[in-house]
């Protein structure tokens, strides 16, 4: 499980390896967090050439070398070159220490995961599903669009005018950087000297996430035992002021000061792996985002999500080493989730679909739209405890 935050990056220097379209997709997302971004890169999208005309990024026409990641706060490494990204990687966080480091699809060399995240100018909400399965977390993301008639990143950076795609200015929304950070065997620090409600929460959660947390009181904390913490979490910013001038290499959260921190842990909806984060962007939408989080709880915990995703995510292994390319595991997956059959005949059935190509509106909803569905599906197999016919299906699948 993965550790949602909604990051401040505000006016801190974010840096983005790579020019193509995931890099775009990145630099987008962190300019309306207002990021100060500099992209390094020889070849780069349309957009981005159009941003660093502009003035919204800093573009480095070049291969990235030793050295570039110092002084960033937040790194990404999105090349084609497996190399190039594993460079980034061990430099900016082995040797600069910086907390902030992702390498796009390589989880091992990540200190956090991007999220699925929509927005309508005053709500953010953010999609994981620790991983386990990106088409899933897709699917609900479509679902929140249209439902909430929010708007996806995916969509922001272009304009259709006279049938044309032209690249537009992406302006500083001041929204909140969702992301969710890779804690397992990492060292967190809890500051803190009473037993709060909040803050027990976040104990937990972090230990759900699989770190090593250390609790202290805020009255005797030193320096020597925030040395190695990967996250720090104090009841009072105070706290932190008094220590942050001579070690600064950690991300905090201050639970009595949020814009004191580095972060703020948002309302979540959770039901195991899959993890919805939701915030405002200013107090003006907190009542908003209240009934929307008692709203999704209602819908999402506890109603079978977290043990579908947990199904899909044992899948990955055997579908990563037999299918080559990244578009065939894609295609896999959305044809899985897609399923629905016909009296409960497997094999024949999805044969002909497959074969044919038909009925391909007839998919699954996973009960996004119709919460007492029942028809003949893989979510509704697992909700049921049929993973005998869950497994034959995804293992007919694999063969054609």
């Amino acid at each position: 499980m993965f550790y949602p935050v909604h990051l401040n990056l505000q006016n801190r220097k974010c840096l983005v390896v790579g020019g193509g379209t995931v890099a775009e997709r990145k630099v987008v997302a962190m300019l309306i967090s207002g990021g100060i971004v500099t992209v390094i890169s020889p070849d780069s999208t349309e957009l981005l050439d159009f941003l660093a005309e502009n003035g919204s990024i800093r573009l480095i026409r070049r291969d990235y070398k030793n050295g570039d990641t110092e002084g960033y706060f937040l790194v990404c490494a999105a090349t084609d070159t497996t190399s190039i990204n594993t460079d980034v990687y061990q430099e900016a966080h082995i040797m600069n220490r910086i907390a902030l480091v992702n390498v796009v699809d390589v989880i091992p060399q990540c200190t956090f995961a991007a999220a699925s995240v929509v927005t309508d100018g005053q709500l953010v909400l953010s999609i994981s599903t620790s991983g386990k399965s990106p088409a899933t977390s897709r699917r609900i993301r479509e679902y929140f669009e249209e439902r909430l008639n929010v708007s996806s990143l995916y969509t922001l950076g272009y304009d259709d005018e006279h049938g044309q795609r032209k690249p537009v200015s992406i302006e500083n929304q001041r929204l909140p950087y969702p992301v969710y950070l890779l804690l397992q065997n990492r060292n967190c620090v809890v500051i803190n000297s009473e037993n709060m409600t909040e803050m027990e929460q976040r104990i937990h959660l972090l230990q759900r996430c699989g770190a090593h947390v250390k609790c202290l009181n805020t009255n005797s904390v030193n320096l020597e035992e925030l040395e190695d913490a990967f996250l720090v979490i104090s009841e009072d910013h105070t706290a932190i002021d008094n220590i942050r001038k001579n070690i600064g290499s950690y991300i905090f959260e201050c639970l009595d000061n949020p814009a004191a921190g580095t972060h703020v842990t948002p309302k979540l909806v959770i039901d195991d792996n899959l993890i919805i984060s939701i915030s405002a962007r200013t107090s003006k939408g907190l009542k908003k985002a209240e009934r929307l989080h008692k709203s999704l709880v209602n819908q999402f915990e506890h109603r079978g999500y977290g043990k579908f995703i947990e199904f899909l995510g044992t899948l990955r292994p055997k579908v990563l080493s037999s299918l080559s390319t990244s578009k065939e595991r894609a295609d896999y997956f959305d044809n899985l989730i897609d399923y629905v059959g016909n009296n409960g005949t497997l094999v024949n059935t999805f044969s002909d679909r497959a074969e044919n190509n038909k009925n391909l509106t007839d998919t699954c909803c996973l009960r996004l739209n119709h919460t007492d569905c029942t028809t003949e599906c893989l979510f509704n197999w697992i909700l049921q405890g049929e993973l005998t016919k869950a497994s034959e299906l995804s293992e007919c699948l694999l063969s054609k």
